[in-house]
């Protein structure tokens, strides 16, 4: 009996792994959150993205994070909060750029 190509058999047949991308680049940093040091580790495009948020609303990279480590949710990490925060800020087009419907 012939079996069918088109069908993966395993795991590793269901995805070519050599056309993705290396994963992003974590860069650790010491930013002061309300006066004390803090150490983020956040993706090098979610930095990048907070640099321009602050840029945008005029605020140190500081006073942005002591700003979302102020409105986050206890039992939040850190670093989860500066992803989400980022990630909203472009999602509702506060950037000033379209967004996209999916």
């Amino acid at each position: 009996m012939k079996m069918d190509r088109r069908i993966p058999r395993s795991l590793d047949d269901m995805a070519d792994l050599s056309s993705l991308t290396a994963p992003p680049a974590v860069v650790s940093r010491s930013v002061l959150v309300g006066g004390r040091r803090a150490s983020l580790r956040l993706e090098a495009t979610v930095w990048d993205g907070l640099k321009e948020i602050a840029q945008q609303k005029g605020l140190t990279l500081e006073a942005l994070c002591t700003e979302i480590h102020g409105s986050r949710t206890e039992g939040i990490p850190f670093a989860t909060s500066v992803r989400v925060y980022v990630l909203n800020h472009f999602r509702k087009g506060d950037a000033g750029c379209a967004v996209l419907a999916v």
